[in-house]
């Protein structure tokens, strides 16, 4: 059985959100895969992707900094600061932990994402 490289699969999935390449970002889940956000409710891909895609729609930019990862057999869990630069110049920048689940083939099966949801909200501001 081949290795699967989950940090490399991590590093791709982190470098298509900033790049805001969703459809790069959904290759790597499984078919049926959920996301949860602790300010928000559990959502199959499908229906989580148009959340995520609205933080950059406005033109905003993302980038990951002080980036902390560790990974398992299956899992992974990445600790970093999600840094939104809004078109005006003004930087919303929050705390994140991950925690992905994969697959035996290396697809994300589960995404759980906890956040400080009082500088999330600096976001919509």
């Amino acid at each position: 059985m081949t290795e699967i490289d989950l940090e490399a699969i991590a590093d791709d999935v982190f470098a298509a959100a900033e790049a805001g390449d969703w459809e790069r970002f959904a290759s790597h889940f499984a078919e049926g895969a959920v996301l949860r956000q602790n300010v928000g409710v559990e959502l199959v891909l499908a229906d989580a992707l148009p959340g995520l895609q609205s933080f950059t729609a406005d033109g905003t930019t993302l980038r990951y900094d002080n980036v902390r990862r560790l990974v398992g057999k299956l899992h992974a869990t990445e600790l970093h600061d999600a840094v939104f630069t809004k078109p005006d110049g003004r930087e919303v920048r929050i705390d994140i932990c991950v925690v992905m689940q994969f697959d035996g083939r290396g697809k994300i099966t589960r995404v759980d994402e906890y956040m400080d949801s009082g500088a999330a909200a600096a976001l919509f501001t």
